[in-house]
């Protein structure tokens, strides 16, 4: 529980940190009087100045503000339960704030760069953790060239490869990891543009076809297999129930419940349907044999936007290896996870709108900060990878456009851009306090989600 907390309240910070200090950066390079710099809302825990700007830990964590001179009714909002007074604009030491530092003085290209200032440096995050991680740890490769499945009317089965066959050469170069074969069919043919020669072992007879991909709706290319991993284990999650019967990177697991395994797919199987069963397993390391139970736990895992299954899950990875990669090559790697993150993020907050998404699949911050925890005990790395995918929500979230956040705000600003005036300020001011109270009811109800899902 310590540790779990611990790990949230680093979360926070990070992404909180990080998204208020692209508001203040760009509010100060401009010239905005910046009053306070706030992790967290409501009642100032802690607090301390420097120079004219106040910085504080507040009650409430999930967020965090900068309040800046002359911000109108956001300043209202950012000041309930504090008992500032946002009508006084007087700096530290009491002197009138010049109206030229005033937030509302600024030009609407000033002001639209503060207020997106902060979406985007949670966009730079990610792209940042993505990058340093591709780059520290290299790119994981799965050491599998053995095809487990073929779909019916693709490339790959027009092409008559079969499952069991296991992939010799791709466009006459050996391969060694699933990735190679894909990518050498795909550069093959993007080159050439035409079918590439494979050469797979079939019960020890070598057969030579042709692949040729074709490009899916969406621009993707689609080939139609996928490998079939080994029953040897890769990373295994701490104090999950392969962790606790004894399991560890790089086992073989050789039999469960008496009977032989040799893919990780019959692993599955028997794991998935035996929630709460204990189980008896064999795995060797180092040429000796080893034997424990394991009890699998139920799992939630999504079938799609709408739809969730309960599984026994054991919590260990398929057996990967790590390739390293150049700075430039991580930093197109770490560019495309992102914008393939920010693509799956907004499909399912479009989905999640029109009604296609199912409201249990949103996480609030009791369920945020169990999978906290959860991805510290993969390592490290996942922990960084979970604040960047958690740093592109926010980045979408906060762009909305609910007033109270930026998105609120963008709107604003960009009336105010076409129609050469402000919009009314009684208008806004009534509709960012309804947008006040929007999401405090939208933060009840996720919560009570959680509270339910927890004891569910």
């Amino acid at each position: 529980m310590i540790e779990t907390l611990a790990v949230f309240v680093f979360v926070l910070l990070v992404v909180v940190v990080v998204h208020e200090a692209g508001h203040f950066l760009v509010a100060k390079a401009v010239g905005v009087y910046c009053k306070t710099f706030s992790v967290g809302f409501g009642p100032k825990l802690l607090a301390r100045r420097f120079g004219e700007t106040e910085y504080a830990f507040s009650a409430f964590p999930l967020g965090g503000y900068v309040k800046m001179a002359g911000e109108g009714a956001m300043e209202e909002v950012q000041d309930a339960g504090t008992g500032g007074n946002p009508d006084t604009d007087f700096d530290a030491d009491g002197n009138p704030i010049p109206e030229h530092r005033y937030f509302s003085s600024k030009t609407t290209w000033q002001r639209m760069a503060i207020v997106v200032a902060g979406p985007l440096m949670n966009l730079v995050l990610a792209l940042v953790i993505a990058t340093a991680v591709v780059g520290l740890h290299g790119v994981t490769v799965q050491p599998f060239t053995v095809v487990g499945e073929v779909e019916e009317g693709t490339p790959a089965a027009e092409a008559g490869l079969q499952t069991g066959d296991r992939v010799i050469e791709v466009a006459g170069e050996g391969v060694t990891a699933w990735e190679d074969v894909i990518a050498g069919i795909v550069e093959t043919y993007q080159d050439t543009g035409e079918p590439v020669d494979v050469i797979v072992d079939r019960d020890g007879q070598a057969i030579v076809t042709a692949v040729e991909p074709t490009r899916s709706e969406q621009g993707t290319w689609q080939i139609g297999m996928w490998y079939e991993p080994t029953s040897v284990v890769g990373n295994v999650k701490r104090d999950g129930p392969a962790w606790e019967a004894g399991l560890r990177p790089g086992d073989r697991i050789v039999s469960l419940e008496g009977v032989e395994v040799t893919t990780h797919r019959e692993i599955v199987d028997k794991v998935e349907k035996s929630i709460d069963t204990p189980l008896s397993i064999t795995w060797e390391r180092d040429g000796e044999l080893m034997s424990s139970t394991v009890t699998p736990v139920a799992a939630e895992v999504p079938v799609s936007f709408s739809e969730m299954k309960t599984v026994g899950r054991i919590h260990y990875q398929v057996y990967s290896e790590q390739r390293s990669v150049g700075p430039i090559q991580a930093a197109e790697m770490g560019a495309q996870w992102t914008w393939r993150t920010v693509g799956q993020t907004a499909s399912f907050l479009g989905a999640l709108v029109t009604g296609q998404a199912s409201g249990d699949a949103v996480s609030g911050p009791i369920r945020i900060a169990q999978f906290s925890g959860e991805m510290v005990k993969w390592g490290f790395d996942r922990l960084m990878l979970f604040i960047a995918m958690f740093s592109v929500n926010l980045f979408l979230l906060n762009l909305l456009p609910i007033p109270v956040l930026d998105g609120g705000h963008v709107v604003f600003i960009g009336y105010e851009m076409i129609m050469r005036k402000r919009p009314n300020e009684r208008v806004q001011a009534m509709a960012t306090q309804a947008g006040f109270v929007a999401l405090l009811l939208l933060m009840a109800w996720v919560i009570t989600k959680d509270v339910l899902h927890v004891v569910g």
